[in-house]
């Protein structure tokens, strides 16, 4: 069967972010953000989550669609995931900053991994243990760790993060290793 050529492609619901993107930003429509919105709200806030609490997740990823609203030209013609993750990245490291907790932040990374997680958890389940040990990561491992899981590649996070490329293999190793020590698996 053949459809008239009117009707076809009339019904795409996966448009791509790129157009949608430039979209809004040549005719300003809500319905194009709406798409964005839609699309990619639930990661950032998943991967705010992961690097802080309800109420600075909550906040950063509103500040985030803020920025992207404001956003008149110059925009990624490769990778608005990428664009979008950088954007809800960096706000979050600024919120830290003014709440003057970055630094801690920093100085996790070298700290021992010392807490058990059995002390921590003793009756929860294997997600709520994963969880638990995932929040005891160094943020920037956890950060690694994070964009990994959203299906960001090392290359990818290395250019979201403005870190090397060793580094991120570093960081994710590290954190493979911490996880598994921390679950009580061997790597």
């Amino acid at each position: 069967m053949q459809l008239p050529s009117m009707i076809k492609g009339w019904y795409n619901p996966k448009t791509s972010p790129e157009m949608l993107l430039t979209n809004y930003i040549a005719t300003g429509k809500n319905k194009y953000l709406s798409l964005l919105v839609a699309q990619f709200n639930l990661s950032l806030y998943h991967y705010l989550l992961s690097q802080s609490n309800k109420e600075v997740a909550e906040d950063v990823v509103q500040t985030t669609w803020l920025k992207v609203m404001k956003t008149t030209q110059n925009t990624p013609q490769r990778n608005v995931k990428s664009w979008l993750f950088t954007i809800a990245r960096n706000t979050l490291i600024d919120e830290f900053r003014r709440q003057q907790k970055w630094q801690n932040q920093l100085l996790d990374e070298n700290k021992m991994l010392t807490l058990t997680l059995e002390k921590s958890v003793l009756t929860a389940d294997r997600i709520t243990q994963f969880n638990a040990a995932l929040e005891q990561l160094p943020f920037l491992q956890r950060e690694a760790f994070i964009f990994q899981q959203e299906g960001f590649s090392v290359m990818e996070i290395s250019v979201l993060t403005n870190d090397s490329f060793e580094t991120i293999k570093s960081r994710l190793r590290y954190a493979r290793n911490n996880l598994g020590h921390l679950l009580g698996s061997s790597s």
